[in-house]
């Protein structure tokens, strides 16, 4: 009894957002780029598993790699990134087939 007390006195005082202390930084740094954590969930950038605990998804990380990283500015920027990186996967999968 005692046990279940603490825990229910426990989960009652955690906060509503928990992140994974591995990815935080990352994970800020995404949060304050993007516009927000319901933004990071809404684009896929913040993978939250079954405990609810928040880190940095593969495609959050992605976009910290080669977005900001590369420092690409606009919209048509991330596209045309997008858009190389495809054709040099392409182009890698065709010499690896041959």
């Amino acid at each position: 009894m005692l046990a279940i007390t603490a825990a229910t006195s426990y989960n009652h005082g955690m906060s509503a957002h928990v992140f994974d202390i591995t990815t935080l930084r990352p994970l800020e740094a995404l949060i304050k780029e993007v516009g927000g954590l319901a933004e990071c969930k809404r684009l896929g950038f913040v993978f939250e598993d079954e405990k609810q605990i928040m880190s940095l998804s593969i495609a959050g990380f992605e976009y910290l790699l080669f977005v900001k990283a590369a420092g690409v500015n606009s919209l048509a920027e991330a596209f045309a990134a997008g858009y190389e990186c495809a054709i040099l996967a392409t182009d890698d999968d065709a010499k690896a087939t041959a």
